[in-house]
């Protein structure tokens, strides 16, 4: 906690997006508090390094406290990016760690042609030190695009077709521990049979009770093997063997530019371009606000070039955020947001996946296999986990006019004239009209402050177009009387309206510049899972799924855990792979095979 609370204070004196996302450390204090924050490390674990198009990636992320080789609780978002060999960007994830621990996934459209790329995982707090990022090689194979010449080798003679593992690059102790144990670190894989029959019951026994310590964090993955010559995906054995560990350089000195934790959850970096050099940069007030049921509204000062930031505890899944000047000279601005912290691209070697015309038969196979499971995909779906519904940033205690419980009338003015007590419009000294509330504590007439007024979660400055907004589309007006104090800025109480389709946002012709969508947060899913016990509803579906499962949240609470899935209409040879580590950060790495006929 004295860490966090030290770094939390920089971030409050001195956090600008100087260098985009960079902040200046500017006195001693701010150095101490910088050299106290252990750096951080990331494992990912992938389900696969040779993808088609049609296919689903998915992957688990473990950030780790490098001194203490636990999992990390100072960043709260870690990034993922795929580039190809030119180091142009294929995908830009954003995924959200909790406990150091997250989750995403990516579907590989068409779009995407083939080739080898690069798969690259950091947190920004690993951008202050040595290029030690997270790297694993993925090919791509997509036959729906004519040029193949990435991946297409040039001697025919080179068939790619085989069951055998590369191995030439490998000694023998690393090929003992990926090489198809069924045992690591005090677990084991135990399946029911070797052998199995089509959408038959597979029944995985993950025994622990070997282990030392009963708990760790681990994921899993049930995947036809490919016959194809691809590059080993990384282990959690081969991550922790591994000397590169980040290391931020103690030698900072003040006034020195760093990249700061991400440490109570994400941050936005922005800066306001003056459409005319003579209005003024330097502290202006930037509000930020995201549309939901759970709003939260914050207020920032720019720097003396115009940067600004904002910290996001939880945007509760909501991708579009309204950022906008406050104060009479918002039109004289327009906002640029630096969402993504972006690497110097290290020097990368890529493995060289290749493909000759003897292959033809089996991709077109594999192809056909992904479009008639992709046809299905609305009956075998996916559900995103639901956040824990948080409180809004005005907390609970308000006054609330449930609109369906009176009279309705045509304007929110009239509605707030007939129905709504201790709320009223007036004139404000320019003659606009606004809102005005009767405060516990009412300002003197020369402080004249005037209420917040938030729509849909949206922090609204210009009242007069909600005054005059339909009341039919309204279900509720809300208010607290409470003097308010958000950043520098004074309010005399927060009127709250919330529409029945809550699309205010949406539905107003505003700024574009104001109204910026940030990329999604790759966040907690459930995976679907096929059954066949019992529901005849999937016996006429056709079933050519090459991944049968993918768990990325396993826990071992007692001594076993027992897992099932089932087998699809595809045949041949299927991997288990289980990778994570246990608590104390002993890393564990188990592969077993199974044949379906």
């Amino acid at each position: 906690m004295r860490i966090i609370s030290i770094l939390y204070i920089i971030f409050l004196l001195t956090s600008n997006a100087y260098a985009q996302r960079q902040s200046v450390l500017k006195t001693n204090k701010d150095v101490y508090g910088y050299n106290l924050v252990p750096q951080e490390k990331v494992f990912i674990h992938y389900n696969t390094s040779l993808l088609f198009a049609g296919e689903y990636f998915y992957y688990r992320a473990y950030c780790f406290n490098t001194k203490s080789n636990a999992l990390s609780t100072i960043s709260k978002i870690a990034y993922l990016v795929l580039l190809d060999e030119n180091k142009n960007t294929i995908f830009k994830h954003k995924v959200k760690l909790e406990n150091g621990l997250g989750q995403g996934d990516f579907f590989v459209p068409v779009s995407v042609p083939s080739g080898n790329y690069k798969l690259i995982g950091y947190t920004q707090w690993m951008l202050n030190a040595d290029a030690h990022f997270f790297q694993a090689d993925i090919s791509v194979l997509n036959p729906y695009q004519g040029n193949q010449d990435k991946i297409l080798s040039r001697d025919i003679t080179n068939d790619s077709l085989t069951n055998e593992p590369i191995t030439k690059a490998l000694d023998s102790n690393k090929l003992s521990k990926i090489s198809g144990e069924a045992s690591s670190k005090g677990i084991r894989l135990i399946t029911d049979s070797k052998t199995y029959k089509t959408r038959s019951l597979v029944k995985l026994n993950i025994d622990g009770s070997q282990l030392k310590l009963e708990r760790g964090n681990f994921s899993l993955s049930v995947r036809k093997k490919d016959a194809f010559d691809k590059a080993l995906t990384r282990t959690a054995i081969d991550f922790s063997s591994s000397k590169n560990v980040p290391v931020k350089s103690l030698n900072t000195p003040v006034g020195s530019s760093v990249f700061l934790p991400e440490m109570r959850g994400e941050l936005i970096y922005g800066k306001i371009l003056p459409k005319d050099p003579s209005y003024p940069v330097s502290k202006q007030s930037v509000s930020l606000s995201i549309q939901g049921k759970t709003s939260d509204v914050k207020i920032a000062s720019t720097d003396d070039t115009g940067n600004f930031v904002f910290s996001l505890n939880d945007r509760n899944d909501r991708n579009e955020i309204l950022v906008q000047v406050f104060g009479k000279g918002k039109d004289n601005y327009t906002i640029q947001i630096f969402e993504i912290p972006e690497i110097e691209g290290p020097d990368l070697e890529f493995y060289q996946f290749k493909i000759s015309p003897s292959l033809k038969d089996s991709i077109i196979k594999r192809s056909v296999f992904n479009q008639i499971d992709n046809i299905f995909y609305s009956v075998k779906p996916d559900t995103i986990r639901e956040s824990s519904s948080a409180v809004p940033f005005y907390g609970t205690d308000i006054e609330t006019y449930n609109l369906d419980d009176y009279t309705r009338f045509g304007t929110v003015k009239e509605t707030i004239v007939e129905v709504v007590e201790s709320v009223w419009t007036k004139k404000d000294d320019d003659g606009n009209e606004i809102f005005a509330i009767r405060g516990y504590y009412p300002s003197e007439k020369k402080q004249n402050f005037i209420p917040m007024l938030v729509v849909d979660g949206v922090f609204v400055q210009d009242h007069s177009e909600v005054i005059n907004y339909d009341a039919r589309k309204v279900k509720s007006i809300s208010f607290i009387r409470d003097r308010y104090y958000l950043g520098t800025q004074i309010f005399e109480g927060i009127v709250i309206i919330q529409t029945i389709a809550g699309d205010y946002l949406n539905s107003t012709n505003r700024n574009n510049n104001s109204s910026i969508t940030l990329s999604s947060l790759q966040a907690g899913k459930k995976y679907f899972k096929q059954r066949y016990n019992g529901d005849a509803s999937y016996n006429r579906i056709p079933d050519f799924r090459n991944q049968l499962l993918w768990q990325p949240n396993v826990s071992l609470p007692g001594k076993k855990t027992i897992l099932e899935f089932y087998t699809s209409d595809v045949t041949g040879d299927f991997e288990i792979t289980l990778e994570g580590f246990t608590d104390n950060g002993v890393p564990v790495s188990i592969k077993k095979d199974f044949n379906v006929e």
